[in-house]
């Protein structure tokens, strides 16, 4: 592992855990090189993610709370791990408008992560339903 700053560079194995959902944290990633899935608690896809790409800043923007989805790496990768602290002091330096635009953002993020794990679980009942079980108007 080579240490930058304050990251960690960490190599992955295709299908390896970066993190699982429900878990506390508050780092970041960047992805160095590779591929990178993020998925809901109900195992849908809500991104590929590629070279460049940063994932886990909703926890390492709003502090530490539980990971609302899953990351797996989708290839081999290579991931800087970015600690909390060096998050909140870039975070703490930037102009107010840009971290009120972050902060809202991040919220958004948050929502629509939701609303898609609603979704698929309305998806996969109403899949489980037999054409007799489905009440017709």
């Amino acid at each position: 592992m080579k240490i930058v700053m304050n990251m960690v560079r960490k190599p992955f194995k295709k299908g390896e855990v970066i993190f699982e959902t429900n878990e506390k944290g508050d780092e970041l990633f960047l992805i160095n090189s590779g591929k990178v899935e993020i998925r809901s608690r109900e195992g849908f896809l809500l991104a590929t993610l590629g070279e460049g790409e940063l994932f886990g800043e909703m926890a390492s923007i709003m502090g530490e709370r539980e990971r609302t989805a899953r990351a797996v790496s989708a290839s081999t990768a290579v991931i800087d791990v970015i600690d909390a602290s060096t998050m909140q002091r870039k975070l703490g330096e930037a102009d107010p408008v840009l971290w009120a635009l972050i902060r809202n953002l991040t919220n958004r993020l948050a929502d629509a992560n939701q609303m898609n794990e609603t979704q698929w679980q309305q998806l996969n009942f109403y899949r489980s339903l037999s054409p007799e079980e489905i009440q017709k108007p």
